[in-house]
């Protein structure tokens, strides 16, 4: 073929054969036209995922809630949410998925698991120490309780002393 012979007609068909070779090529690689449909049919449908799940991310930080990738799935998390002090089901209910959540108010309180460590989660809602006193005791000693008033009965009062 001569440089001559390269009018747009022939680059065009040269350019779908080539297509064509690769299009068998990969389908061969898949192991037959099924499987390279169905990969084919799940590329697409992951990519409309991720751009759907980008938007609803986008959407979501835009108006302060936490993107789907910071989100959790597990039951136990959100219960541990639920749990947590700087929690309640408000929040896990922005932090977890559904079904975690409906999963999670099912289960016994303090029965969660905290976040793995690192994560979104595990910054938002840290593990806290415990006290380590009794709570009771002092408040009981910053607040006393009053002692009892005599009553007078008549002008006896505490046992039977007149005034």
């Amino acid at each position: 073929m001569k440089l001559a012979d390269l009018t747009p007609t022939n680059v065009a068909v040269l350019a779908g054969v080539v297509g064509v070779a690769a299009l068998g090529l990969w389908i061969w690689s898949k192991g037959g036209l099924a499987n390279a449909a169905a990969a084919a049919g799940a590329g697409a449908v992951n990519a409309a995922g991720a751009a759907a799940s980008g938007a609803v991310g986008a959407i979501g930080a835009g108006v302060g809630l936490p993107t789907p990738a910071q989100t959790t799935t597990e039951a136990s998390v959100a219960r541990w949410i639920i749990d947590h002090p700087l929690g309640g089901y408000f929040e896990a209910s922005k932090w977890a998925g559904a079904p975690a959540l409906l999963k999670a108010s099912l289960m016994p309180a303090g029965s969660g698991t905290p976040p793995p460590a690192g994560s979104d989660l595990a910054r938002r809602f840290p593990v806290l120490p415990e006290a380590s006193y009794d709570e009771t005791d002092r408040l009981a000693n910053r607040y006393p309780s009053a002692s009892p008033m005599p009553i007078d009965y008549g002008g006896v009062v505490n046992g039977g002393v007149l005034f």
